[in-house]
């Protein structure tokens, strides 16, 4: 039907190529060899071992992270009614600072609360120190009742806390209403 100058057709000329390790386009044809070797593979394992322990060990820790918060806020909220447990609640805080994973919010929440228990201490020094110049001053029974209205001493340090104790046990005599002018001037005259 049709001739060719070389006597062969298209079709054989391509089979030859095939057949010598060309493609039709005359690029070298890829080798049929694996895909992957032994090695490859086991790399591969490790890699994929490590993004899977990776992801579980951010599980745990996330997850230990938010049992441990959840602890501390109920200590927080239990030294609402017993001011005592806030130096629990701080140290418990504290503790904190160990764990593998904090949310932003979880570090806001351990700001304020560590914050509010800072405020307290310092509050509680400057009542000491109020009733301190109170008693250099003379007034006793003011820095005993100063120390009193307190709920206590329960975040200072224990030599500051025992020297609270020791004021407050300071035993002060209630002092009796003064006459009135009046009523003196009326029992001098009878």
């Amino acid at each position: 039907m049709v001739s060719f100058l070389n006597g062969k057709s298209p079709f054989d000329e391509a089979e030859e190529k095939l057949e010598a390790g060309e493609t039709i386009n005359g690029r070298p044809k890829m080798s049929t060899g694996p895909v992957m070797g032994w090695q490859d593979g086991v790399f591969l394992l490790v890699i994929i071992g490590l993004i899977v322990g990776g992801y579980q060990y951010y599980q745990y820790a996330k997850n230990s992270s938010a049992e441990t918060f959840a602890k501390c806020d109920a200590l927080y909220v239990a030294a609402a009614s017993d001011p005592a447990k806030f130096v629990e609640v701080e140290a418990c805080y504290d503790s904190t600072w160990d764990l593998g994973f904090v949310s932003d919010s979880m570090e806001v929440l351990r700001q304020n609360r560590q914050g509010q228990i800072a405020d307290m201490r310092n509050a509680q020094k400057d009542i000491l120190e109020d009733a301190k110049i109170l008693l250099e001053d003379g007034d006793t029974a003011k820095a005993v009742s100063t120390l009193k209205n307190y709920s206590g001493a329960f975040l200072l340090r224990p030599s500051d806390a025992a020297e609270w104790k020791k004021i407050a046990a300071f035993d002060v005599p209630e002092s009796k209403p003064e006459a009135q002018p009046e009523a003196q001037g009326e029992a001098s005259a009878k």
